[in-house]
C-alpha cells in the first residue's frame, strides 16, 4: 500500500537546521531529506519510517521546507510560481498517487487544495489536535484522528468519522542519546507564545519558587531598532525573570538530550483540551526515562499510573510544592521516570501506533 504524508515544520527549526548545515542546499533531495530526518524533529518522520517498516511504500512531504521542496521540483522537472508551497506538493501527490493520504493540520492544504488532489488519493485521513480554525474546510477528509477527545466528539457531531489516537515514542532515539547523566534537576522545554496562556502563567510562578531551567523558542523578542520597544528592552528586559532561566532553543535530538538529562520535567496543557491530557511531551519525556510533573487530566490515569509512572498536580501551588519535594528527593523522581519509560517503550511505541492506525482506517473502509 502506498501512504503519503504531508506536514510542515516550525520555521524556527528550519532556520536553525539550514543555518547549522552549511552547504546542504547544494546536495540532492534525498540527501537533504535524510539529514533532516536524522534530527528527529516532530513526529511525522517517525510515522513515515514505521509505516514503511510495516511493509508499506511511503513518501513524506515537508511542505513548507522551501529548499527541500524546490530541490525535488528541480530534480523532477517541475515548474512552479510564487505559489510553490501548494504547487510542488500537488505535483508530489499527483506523481505518487497514494492509497492513503495522511494530511496533518496545515491550513493551506484543506478546502480547494484537497478538492483538487482528491482524485489522486484513494483515501484521505487527517491528524488534528491543534486549535481549530473556522475558516478551514474539512470537506474531503474521510477520517480524522486526534489526541484530544473533545475534538473527536466535535468532529462526530459535524458528521465526520473520527478516532482517538494519542502520540507515540520513537524508540530509535534511545540509541542516539549518549549522555545518561541526570545533571539538570528540573526543566521545561517548549515555546513561549500568545497561544500558551496557561503555560506562561505557570512558568512565571515556577521561576519564582523553584530552580527550573527553560529551553525553547520565541522567548527573546527581536525588536527592530526603528521601534520604541527596542530601546525599552535595552533598559528593562521584557520577561527578565523568565530570561534569567532561559538557556536557548532546543530541537530534535538536542531536545531529547536535555529532557533525558533532567531529573524531572514540567508539562502543562492549554484549556482548549477541556480537561484532557495527552500531548507529545508526555511520550517524549517518558520515552527517554524522565519523570513528568504533569497537570491533572480526566484521562491521565488511563495513560499512566499516578505516583508510580507520572506525577500530577492540580494547581500551580501544588506544582511548586511537588517540584521542590522532588528537587530534594531526586531518587524518587528517577524511579518514577524509569517506570514510565518501561510503559512507554512497551506500549506507546510506533510499531503499536501504526498497527492501531491501520486498524482504524480499515474499520472505516479505507482498506479493503
Amino acid at each position: 500500500m502506498k501512504v503519503q504524508f504531508l506536514t510542515s515544520y516550525y520555521p524556527p527549526f528550519l532556520t536553525h537546521f539550514f543555518g547549522s548545515h552549511h552547504g546542504i542546499e547544494n546536495k540532492s533531495y534525498d540527501s537533504i531529506m535524510a539529514t533532516l530526518l536524522e534530527e528527529h524533529f516532530a513526529d511525522t518522520g517517525a510515522l513515515a519510517f514505521y509505516t514503511q517498516k510495516a511493509g508499506h511504500e511511503t513518501f513524506l512531504i515537508i511542505a513548507n521546507c522551501e529548499i527541500l521542496q524546490k530541490k525535488w521540483a528541480e530534480e523532477n522537472n517541475i515548474t512552479y510560481t510564487e505559489n510553490w508551497l501548494t504547487e510542488i506538493a500537488f505535483a508530489q501527490i499527483k506523481k505518487f498517487k497514494p492509497d492513503i493520504f495522511y494530511l496533518e493540520y496545515v491550513y493551506e492544504f484543506f478546502g480547494d487544495f484537497l478538492k483538487e488532489v482528491k482524485p489522486f488519493c484513494k483515501y484521505v485521513v487527517s491528524w488534528i489536535s491543534s486549535p481549530l480554525n473556522d475558516k478551514v474546510q474539512l470537506n474531503g477528509v474521510d477520517l480524522i484522528f486526534s489526541s484530544t477527545p473533545d475534538f473527536i466528539n466535535s468532529f462526530k457531531a459535524k458528521g465526520f468519522k473520527a478516532e482517538y489516537m494519542h502520540p507515540a515514542f520513537d524508540v530509535r532515539i534511545l540509541s542516539k542519546l549518549k549522555n545518561d547523566k541526570k545533571d539538570i534537576p528540573f526543566s521545561f522545554v517548549g515555546g513561549w507564545s500568545d497561544v500558551h496562556v496557561n503555560r506562561k502563567k505557570a512558568l512565571e510562578e515556577l521561576v519564582k519558587h523553584t530552580p527550573i531551567k527553560l529551553w525553547g523558542y520565541s522567548y527573546k523578542k527581536n525588536h527592530s531598532k526603528r521601534t520604541l520597544d527596542y530601546y525599552k528592552d535595552l533598559v528593562v528586559k521584557e520577561n527578565k525573570a523568565i530570561l534569567d532561566r532561559y538557556y536557548g532553543e532546543a530541537w530534535g535530538l538536542n531536545m531529547y538530550d536535555i529532557i533525558q538529562r533532567s531529573v524531572f520535567t514540567f508539562n502543562i496543557h492549554e484549556s482548549l483540551l477541556k480537561g484532557y491530557v495527552g500531548n507529545m511531551r508526555m511520550f517524549e519525556a517518558t520515552g527517554v526515562g524522565t519523570m513528568i510533573l504533569n497537570d491533572e487530566g480526566i484521562n491521565l490515569s488511563e495513560l499512566f499510573v499516578v505516583g508510580k509512572e507520572i506525577e500530577m498536580y492540580k494547581n500551580i501551588n501544588e506544582a511548586i510544592e511537588k517540584a521542590n519535594y522532588y528537587i530534594n528527593n531526586p531518587e524518587k523522581a528517577i524511579e518514577i521516570g524509569k517506570n514510565a519509560q518501561a510503559r512507554t517503550v512497551k506500549e506507546y511505541n510506533y510499531d503499536e501506533y501504526v498497527k492501531k492506525l491501520f486498524v482504524s482506517i480499515k474499520k472505516h473502509g479505507g482498506i479493503s
